[in-house]
């Protein structure tokens, strides 16, 4: 039996939950469910793995020859780097049904809860947990929709994903969230005679004010200007200008659409933040192309560093894209998919993983882990080399095992550098 909505608001976001070490437990008579403890998030506390990084290699002038660092985020800080990583679409839905609560089962046979499929496939979480960590929610976020959007066929798809997933999620890492995409709208009509959007918007407040987390999310809401907030990660703080654009569609009732693409510009351009980073979601090839495009915008005349693109659901290009002050950014055209349960089989995913000094925030080196999905399972055994994703720079295979330690043996990554350069300040050019 189906909670209704209403009750299903108390359980979740009163008083009636607590955090405890990292783990959900819910105080409610009416439900004793706990969910797994997720895999630490790191903090200073915790001993930091060794870091061994190659000498500079003198042979060649110029020549940047930082060893791939290593998954573990802990030796990206020993290093001096901050990490931020990227993965693509995600949700836990069935197309034109309910939300399946998180102790459902899934058509699959699976568990529907995010946190358990996270655990599936990495149950030390190094392989996606960065300093920040970025989410293509692509799901309405919500307990009941009363009319769906469409109507149910071969190519036609619907999408509500229950809120707790967004919380398992915050628990296991990711602290950024990108709502704005094509299933931003399934829900026509939610509780209360509201549009999913708007109702997805109104979770994600709830779920901010709950936790009292460091998190971002964007793309769904009132708000189409960016979200700042000051971020505590590790040994700094960082002010992280983020949003999230869908670029398919001109004008979309609570979702950042293509209309807001200045306005989501001239906002990045005059915040007060030292990074700036826009996820962009596209429909089919054509918007594709205006993705890239206005990636290379941003990265280019708006002074952003990072762009993780979404919607082919296959891996795409990565570039190097400069700005007019001659400051490298970073461009994942599609990192394709993540953990989806109606998203079919596909070898070719992303992990993005930009490496950034943490004291100039330059981008220091770029690494692509790759990802096998079927649905809401993942694998890194049966993806091929991330090496073949196109770039225009040049990637060199990891081949060192200790870039994969404590993870699978069967993980692959590929990276290239940056030069380190030299800025006049720890923030010259980012900040305003």
């Amino acid at each position: 039996m189906r909670v209704p909505e209403q009750l299903r608001v108390l359980l979740l976001c009163g008083s009636i939950f607590t955090l405890v070490g990292g783990t959900l437990s819910f105080d409610s008579n009416s439900s004793s469910a706990t969910t797994e403890r997720p895999p630490p998030i790191a903090a200073d506390k915790h001993a930091t793995p060794s870091l061994s990084l190659r000498p500079p290699d003198t042979s060649t002038p110029g020549r940047d020859a930082l060893a791939p660092v290593p998954l573990d985020a802990r030796t990206a800080r020993a290093a001096g780097l901050l990490d931020v990583r990227g993965v693509g679409d995600a949700g836990m839905a069935v197309t034109y049904e309910q939300p399946p609560a998180p102790t459902d089962t899934l058509p699959s046979g699976k568990q529907a809860r995010f946190g358990e499929r996270l655990t599936a496939f990495d149950p030390t979480g190094l392989s996606y947990r960065g300093d920040l960590s970025f989410i293509n929610w692509e799901s309405v976020v919500g307990t009941q929709c009363d009319h769906f959007s469409g109507e149910p066929g071969p190519v036609s798809y619907a999408f509500v994903s229950d809120p707790q997933n967004l919380l398992d999620a915050r628990l296991y890492g990711f602290n950024m969230v990108g709502l704005a995409n094509n299933h931003s709208q399934d829900c026509a009509s939610a509780p209360d005679s509201v549009n999913g959007a708007r109702r997805s918007a109104t979770w994600m407040d709830k779920l901010q004010r709950t936790l009292r987390a460091d998190w971002l999310w964007h793309g769904v809401g009132p708000r189409d200007a960016v979200r700042v907030r000051t971020l505590a990660l590790g040994d700094r703080t960082v002010r992280v200008a983020f949003a999230s654009l869908y670029v398919a569609a001109k004008r979309c009732p609570f979702v950042v659409c293509g209309a807001a693409r200045q306005t989501v510009f001239r906002s990045m351009e005059t915040a007060e933040a030292d990074l700036r980073i826009l996820s962009l979601h596209s429909w089919n090839a054509a918007t594709q192309q205006q993705l890239v495009e206005t990636g290379e915008t941003f990265l280019r005349d708006y002074e952003g560093d990072i762009v993780f693109g979404h919607g082919p659901h296959v891996w795409r290009d990565v570039r190097i894209i400069k700005s007019s002050s001659g400051e490298p950014g970073v461009l994942f055209q599609s990192l394709g998919n993540f953990l989806h349960p109606e998203l079919a089989a596909e070898r070719k995913n992303l992990i993005g993983r930009v490496l950034l000094d943490r004291e100039t925030l330059r981008v220091r080196q770029v690494q692509a882990i790759s990802v096998a999905t079927d649905g809401a399972t993942a694998s890194f055994a049966d993806a091929p080399s991330p090496a073949a994703v196109p770039t225009n720079r040049t990637w060199t295979p990891v081949t060192d095992s200790t870039w994969r330690s404590g993870v699978s043996p069967y993980v692959k990554g590929a990276y290239f550098n940056l030069p380190s350069g030299s800025t006049s300040s720890p923030t010259a050019g980012r900040s305003r």
